[in-house]
Order: structure tokens, then C-alpha cells, then sequence
């Protein structure tokens, strides 16, 4: 049955009328044989899920039509309220033409079915996939793009977005409460607490029960790096300390007391570990020396000899002893060049000024401070400065009891550098995006490029290669930038985003080979070599010889533990691939690309048939980067593996909006874990959550 809408001649052939007193009711068009997905959270999409293409009307306010349809959850609405929401500004007539015109325009796609009569509308939602009922996000992505449509449009937009992010809200917090409340295995909370903190980032509640349940699964040190994270994203947002509740929490976990922890664990199914990783004990390398070459180093910091505060001599050991804890510390942060501390020591007596220590030790940064010592407690003040300019970038101060001289030590500078990290990696971005285009020379393109190469955007993605090429120009020997822009090939491989996937893997192996060449010693060279070994060619000798080889040169080196563990796991070797991501998580919590080594447990832990842990993992991942490929196919996996395959429709529609054609036949073909029975039992988990088998 056909409407002829008013004022028209055309009949709406893909719209059914709402029946009007006295009349029969209309009859309903077959149900559509394929699902729409139509994506509201960010750029608004609509994608045939036998094409993948936008099939969107390219107007914004059909768009917005659509929009309303689809946030009225099947309801229906009159004519005039969504004519007068969109053309607020027209005659109610013109109004109704409009809107008459965008029925027409959106009834020529063919992918929903409209109810239409004279005074109503309705979208039949049984034929669509819509994210915004299935996936919580940040409430200022719906429908992002077609904010200012009209004055009306506006504020409906902005009381949905309310009313999205409380029912979001309402429902993780329903489901995080009621698996507390019946006390559930650890791995299951943990998972449940990491959705919450993907949509409600400072929710000390959800942080807390992550915290307690990595303790009661024996991740002492995830737990106490995840309170580390929190602390820094708390101050960065709004310049606050976490609450007390959350200190005491950590300091129990710290001292591995955790008060019920024992009891609380009665009853609940006991989650699987493996032995601790038996890796030989890593050797402490510090970079010292001056930093030859210049800039192409990256950010150089000198850690000045602390002020013993205390006036005893006797106390000056414990100040040397946390400058040697800082010095190990900061020489595993990626990027960052410590200078040795006989350089630094050199300034112990010496009245200069912050810039003038700058420009002698060649060094951007310098950490100073002091320490003070009475009876049994010990005080620590400590600042980060900025050698250019002298103002300090970060301060903090430090109260510790002194229990075990060695522990205190060691704790208070773990605590330094995981503040100081991540400050001087954001003063360079800073530094770079306050220059001028033209005067960047090859190290500033080199780090534009990295924070690019970062981005969940595929478009911003796609302009770090210009810029790691540009940087080489400037610098053809300049290894880091060689094995990065090699990296970026693998990932455009892995992302599903290449044109070309034999191009990009050429040209991640010319790239490799070539940073190898210009620096056969630097540990990432060789572990992008064996990465694009084990990746793009499964072979997996090779793969860990340069591992091997990586490892020797740096212990520290965590890419070449991240990608090691990835290596294990594509081959089913559980019990390594977990021990290795362990090390590298360890060694790399600083890391610009934390969403790799999240995806990276996830795939581990499903190699180790650890579901849940993977799970977990994998919506870390998301949260860390809504546009990693990795984090949704493990997160499909693990749900499906573990019996919970109508969980994964959700993941799969977002693994097909990022990568339109994966097809479990592609994963088979391209992915180094499609062979053998993992491969057999991934293939039929993925295929029994819905993703597409062929092309």
C-alpha cells in the first residue's frame, strides 16, 4: 500500500500510513531482509549492511529528520512538531513542505521503513541498528555535526544529550551495583567497573571496585597504576586530589593489607593464573652522556642533586638514593634523554640560573628539589622546570613515613615520575603547536607526527605520514622516524584502512630495514622488524630473534614486549603472551599509545582462554581509543568464547562501521592469528556473533 503525501503527486512507496479513525489499517511492508545501521554518536552515518557505504541523504536537515525519528524510539510524532524543530524560522506551511520534501528524499534511500498519515510520522526502528540505544559514549558525540541546524533543533538536542547520558549513566552504575551486590568473581567486576569509567572517567566508585578487583586477581601493580592514571586525569580536569576513601583504598593495596579482602573472596570462583613471567631480571640502563646529534633525541631532562634539608650529613645518602631512583625511572620513559648523574652532580654547589644549566648540560628540563628527615617521617619537595623559560611546570610535595628506607624511596619516585612523564610530553606538544609551521625542524615533525599517528581519527591519522617523511628529509638517518613511519604502515595494515595492503607492507620493510641501517643498536629498529615479521608474515622465528636481539641491546624496551606478547598469542601461547604484556605494561605506563598495549592484554588473555580478563582489556582499549580496530574484534571474541554472543551485536557494528569490509574470511586470510585452532576457534566465534563471512 502506497500515501500519496500532500500537496505531491508522488507516491511514497517505502512509507505506510498510520490508519485514521474509520478507516482500515494500513498493511505493513515486509520486514527488510538486512539491518540499517545508523550511527548518531559522532558523524551522523547510515550504513546498508549489504554495502558499506553512507547512504545518508547528503542534506543536514533531512539528516536532522531522520535524527528525530530515530531518538523518538519508534514513537510517533506529529508533522508539526518536527517541521517546527528543524525550520523554526519558516511559516508553518513552508514547514510542512520541507519536511514533506525530506520524507521524500529519505523514502528514496529504501533502507527504513516511514508510517506516515497526514498529522504523523513514525520510523519502524525494528529494521535498524541505531548506537546511540546500544553504546554509551560521550554525550557531546550525539549527533555532533548537526548542532545548529536551527535555534529550536538546538535545545531538543541538548535535553536528549541530557537524557542520554543519564539513562547511560543509570544503567552501567544498575549493572556495576547488582554485580557487587551479589559479589561476583573479580574479572567480572573489573569489567563492569572499566564500562562505567569509559563513560563517566572520574567515577571514584567504579575506580575503586577496578582497584579491589585487580588486588583480589593477585594485579597488585595494575591496581596501583590504574589509581596513578586516575590521579592524573583528575588533576588535569579539574585540578582536584582523589577522595579520601580512594588514598586509603590505595594505601592499603600499596601495603598489600587490603582490609577484607580474604573474607570478601569466600565463595567466589577462583580466577586462573599463570607463574610469575620467568624472563632473566632486567638490567638498569640509564642513557647518559651529552646528547649528541641535538634534537633528534627528543626531550633531554637532568635530575639535579636533591638539598638535604635535614642539616645532617648523615642524611645525604637517602637524597642520593632517590636521585638514582629517579634517574632509572625517567631512562624507561619512550622519548625522553636522561643525562647522566655525574653530569648533573656538577651543579650540586654551583649558583646558575635554571637556563643557564639549560644551555650547559643540553637539556629542556631539569627535576630538582630536597628532602627533609625528622624522626621517622621524611618530606619530599620536588618541581619540574622548563630550562627556557625558568617557570616550573609541576610541583608537588611528598609526606612519608619512614618504615623501609629502601620501599619509601622507591615509591616516592614512581610516584615523580608518573606525574612528570606525561608533563613533559604535553609541554613538547605545546612547544610544537605553538611554532610556526615553517620553522619545525626534524625532531618537531617527528612528534607532530607521533601525536597524530595516535589519533582515533582516521583522517587525522592519515596526515602523520607527510609528516614522518618530512622529518626524514630534514634527517635521512634518523632511526626513531624511520621505525615510527613503519609502524604507521603496520597499522594502516591492521586498522583495515590501507588501499594497498602489499604497498604498506613494503613500505613498513623499506622503512624498518632503513632505520636499521642508520642505527643497528636502536632497540625500536629492531623490534619493528620483527614485528612486521611476525604481523605481515607470520613468521614467527624470525619475529622473536629480533625480539631477542632487542631485548639484549634494552631490557627496558617495552615496544618489544608489546609486540612479543602479540606474537606469543597468534600462536595460542597463552601463559608467555600474558607474562610478556605484563613486562611491557610495567615498563611502558607513560606510553603514547597506551590503547596498544591494552589490546594487546585483551588478545593475550584470549589466547590464555582468560574471557573475562579479555574482555576487560579490550574495553580499556576502547576508552583509550575509540578507533582501534584490535580492541573490538578481541572485545567480540571474548564476549562470544565466553558465551555471550548477543552481547557482541553491539561491538560487531562498530567493528564494521571502522572497518566496513572485515569479513571473517579476511581475519582467516590477513590476521597472523587465522591459522591453526585458535584460528579455527576465532573464525567460528566471530562468525557466530554475526560478522560477515564473505565479501
Amino acid at each position: 500500500m502506497t500515501h500519496s503525501s500532500p500537496g505531491t503527486g508522488r507516491a511514497l512507496a517505502n512509507v505506510t500510513p498510520l490508519p485514521n479513525k474509520g478507516t482500515a489499517p494500513p498493511r505493513a511492508r515486509p520486514v527488510a531482509k538486512t539491518i540499517t545501521r545508523i550511527y548518531l554518536l559522532g558523524p551522523m552515518r547510515a550504513i546498508d549492511r549489504a554495502g558499506g557505504d553512507n547512504i545518508l541523504p547528503p542534506s543536514k536537515k533531512t539528516q536532522a529528520v531522520l535524527a528525530v525519528l530515530c531518538l523518538a524510539r519508534g514513537e510517533r510524532l506529529s508533522r508539526s512538531t518536527v517541521a517546527g524543530r528543524i525550520w523554526n524560522r519558516s511559516s508553518e506551511r513552508q514547514a510542512r513542505d520541507s519536511l514533506r520534501h525530506a520524507l521524500n528524499e529519505l523514502d528514496g534511500v529504501g533502507a527504513w521503513r516511514l508510517e506516515t498519515d497526514h498529522e504523523t510520522i513514525r520510523l519502524n526502528t525494528t529494521d535498524c541498528w541505531i548506537d546511540a540505544f546500544e553504546s554509551p559514549a560521550q554525550s557531546d558525540l550525539l549527533l555532533v555535526e548537526l548542532y545548529g541546524i536551527s535555534t529550536s533543533f538546538d535545545h531538543w538536542l541538548l535535553a536528549e544529550r541530557v537524557r542520554f547520558e543519564n539513562h547511560w549513566q543509570e544503567s552501567l552504575e544498575g549493572e556495576f551495583k547488582a554485580l557487587a551486590a551479589r559479589n561476583a568473581p573479580p574479572d567480572e567486576r573489573a569489567a563492569s567497573a572499566r564500562k562505567l569509567l569509559n563513560f563517566v572517567s572520574t567515577h571514584e566508585s567504579a575506580l575503586r571496585a577496578l582497584m579491589t578487583a585487580y588486588f583480589e586477581m593477585g594485579d597488585r601493580a595494575l591496581a596501583i597504576r590504574e589509581y596513578e592514571r586516575f590521579c592524573l586525569l583528575l588533576r588535569g580536569r579539574h585540578d582536584l586530589p582523589p577522595s579520601e576513601e580512594t588514598v586509603a583504598l590505595y594505601e592499603a593495596i600499596r601495603r598489600g593489607a587490603l582490609p577484607g579482602a580474604a573474607s570478601s573472596a569466600e565463595g567466589r570462583k577462583p580466577v586462573r593464573r599463570h607463574p610469575r613471567n620467568t624472563a632473566p631480571q632486567l638490567v638498569d640502563l640509564i642513557k647518559t652522556g651529552s646528547r649528541d646529534g641535538g634534537p633528534l633525541r627528543g626531550p633531554a631532562v637532568a635530575v639535579l642533586p636533591l638539598r638535604n634539608l635535614s642539616g645532617e650529613p648523615s642524611r645525604l645518602y637517602v637524597a642520593e638514593g632517590l636521585v638514582d631512583d629517579l634517574l632509572e625511572g625517567l631512562g624507561r620513559v619512550p622519548g625522553i634523554f636522561v643525562v647522566s648523574r655525574q653530569s648533573a652532580a656538577g651543579f650540586r654547589y654551583q649558583d646558575r640560573t635554571l637556563q643557564e644549566i639549560g644551555a650547559a648540560l643540553e637539556v629542556e628540563y631539569i627535576l630538582l628539589g630536597g628532602i627533609r628527615i625528622i624522626g621517622d617521617r621524611l618530606r619530599l619537595t620536588v618541581e619540574l622546570a622548563n630550562t627556557r623559560t625558568g617557570v616550573a611546570l609541576w610541583r608537588n610535595r611528598y609526606d612519608e613515613s619512614i618504615t623501609d628506607l629502601l620501599d619509601v624511596q622507591s615509591r616516592l619516585a614512581e610516584a615523580v615520575v608518573r606525574s612528570v612523564a606525561p608533563t613533559i610530553h604535553f609541554a613538547e606538544i605545546g612547544r610544537v603547536q605553538r611554532k610556526h609551521a615553517g620553522d619545525y625542524d626534524a625532531y618537531d615533525l617527528y612528534l607532530r607526527a607521533l601525536q597524530n599517528m595516535h589519533n582515533p581519527s582516521r583522517e587525522v591519522f592519515e596526515t602523520a605520514e607527510p609528516l614522518f617523511t618530512a622529518a626524514i628529509e630534514r634527517e635521512p638517518y634518523y632511526a626513531q622516524a624511520l621505525a615510527s613511519l613503519a609502524h604507521w604502515h603496520v597499522l594502516r595494515v591492521g586498522q583495515g584502512w590501507s588501499p594497498d595492503p602489499s604497498r604498506d607492507t613494503a613500505a613498513a620493510e623499506n622503512c624498518a630495514r632503513r632505520a636499521v641501517e642508520s642505527d643497528g643498536l636502536d632497540p625500536m629498529a629492531l623490534a619493528i622488524q620483527g614485528h612486521i615479521a611476525g604481523y605481515l608474515h607470520r613468521d614467527f622465528g624470525l619475529a622473536r630473534a629480533r625480539f631477542e636481539t632487542a631485548l639484549r641491546i634494552n631490557p627496558n624496551n617495552g615496544r618489544a614486549w608489546l609486540w612479543s606478547s602479540y606474537a606469543h598469542a597468534w600462536i595460542g601461547e597463552g601463559p608467555p603472551a600474558v607474562a610478556n604484556i605484563k613486562q611491557a605494561m610495567a615498563l611502558s605506563p607513560y606510553d603514547p599509545l597506551a590503547c596498544a598495549y591494552s589490546g594487546a592484554a585483551s588478545v593475550a588473555y584470549l589466547a590464555d582462554e582468560q574471557y573475562t580478563r579479555a574482555i576487560e582489556f579490550a574495553l580499556r582499549c576502547i576508552g583509550e581509543n575509540r578507533g582501534y580496530t584490535t580492541a573490538y574484534k578481541a572485545l567480540i571474541l571474548g564476549l562470544t568464547l565466553s558465551d555471550r554472543a548477543k552481547e557482541a551485536e553491539t561491538p560487531v557494528h562498530q567493528l564494521l562501521s571502522l572497518e566496513p569490509n572485515f569479513t571473517v574470511e579476511k581475519f582467516r586470510l590477513k590476521s597472523p592469528a587465522g591459522t591453526g585452532e585458535i584460528g579455527d576457534r576465532f573464525c567460528d566465534a566471530l562468525a557466530r556473533a554475526g560478522v560477515p563471512r564473505f565479501s
